[in-house]
């Protein structure tokens, strides 16, 4: 497949760690227009902008938006990025809504910033998970602020998703929680790092995890904090674990998760051989 926006070297990171960032996916300007249009929603709330005294730790607005001010959002060099890695034409029209935002303005700021053992997911909860399930495609990532060290960025666990690639060929057809809860279980990194069973590295989660690369015969995983700035997206693997972390910086976090789901099922045995990056990763998981 060609590609339109991301370079080879973003195919690659995506396949094997589970991820890529666009930057600049749509224009900073109207990223912090839209900002400005969610603190008018925080305000009817009773969260208001210029009184930090009204600011919660984390405010979630489980509201799909579908604004005017979004428009702009929705770019062509966003959809050609998503289509870099699902295939031409195989994705469904993208919908119009943005929606889910989880406004972090100083979660766990009163504790020492770490790697937590609670939170550790991949996302679909609205379907059954099959290895080859087309209800999710992409997670898009997509920031609103600008998102610093230690400044609530999500968390992902590079690599995992070919863990629940492997998970989900054996498992099929579970709800979200159940799979999540076995797949958990599958590998001692993972259980560990949501919690399960021992906790050997309790005292230096960070250095276990986001410092060192935990590797088996197959599968290189790492805990990985993302940043960026307003108008980058990242483009996560449908099976990427992820959580969220602490925000210790001092400035609201703005971002919001959208789903883009394919027209059929993924197909790992396509006769013309053209997989998409996302069948690439799969196939790579499954067949070693």
């Amino acid at each position: 497949m060609g590609l339109n926006v991301l370079s080879p070297a973003q195919v690659n990171q995506f396949i094997e760690c589970g991820y890529t960032t666009v930057e600049e996916a749509f224009p900073r300007q109207q990223a912090l227009v839209a900002q400005e249009f969610l603190w008018e929603r925080l305000a009817e709330r009773g969260v208001l902008k210029n009184d930090r005294s009204t600011w919660e730790p984390m405010v979630r607005m489980n509201e799909n938006y579908n604004d005017p001010v979004f428009e702009p959002c929705t770019t062509e060099r966003l959809i050609a990025a998503t289509e870099d890695l699902l295939g031409q034409g195989r994705r469904l029209q993208q919908t119009k809504g943005w929606g889910w935002w989880p406004v972090n303005f100083a979660s766990g700021a009163d504790k020492p910033w770490d790697v937590p053992t609670t939170g550790w997911h991949w996302d679909g909860s609205h379907f059954r998970h099959f290895v080859d399930a087309p209800d999710q495609g992409l997670l898009m990532l997509c920031m609103f602020s600008d998102i610093g060290h230690h400044g609530g960025g999500t968390l992902v666990a590079e690599g995992s998703h070919k863990l629940v690639a492997r998970f989900l060929k054996d498992h099929p057809g579970l709800e979200l929680r159940e799979a999540y809860n076995l797949c958990n279980l599958t590998n001692p990194w993972l259980a560990e790092l949501t919690g399960k069973g021992d906790q050997p590295h309790a005292q230096n989660r960070v250095e276990y995890f986001m410092e060192n690369t935990y590797q088996d015969d197959v599968t290189s995983l790492r805990v990985v904090e993302t940043t960026g700035a307003p108008g980058d997206v990242i483009l996560c693997h449908p099976f990427l674990y992820h959580a969220a972390s602490q925000n210790h910086s001092g400035i609201p976090r703005f971002m919001c998760n959208r789903t883009t789901p394919l027209k059929d099922r993924m197909n790992f045995d396509r006769s013309d051989s053209d997989y998409s990056a996302v069948e690439v990763s799969i196939r790579n998981a499954i067949l070693v």
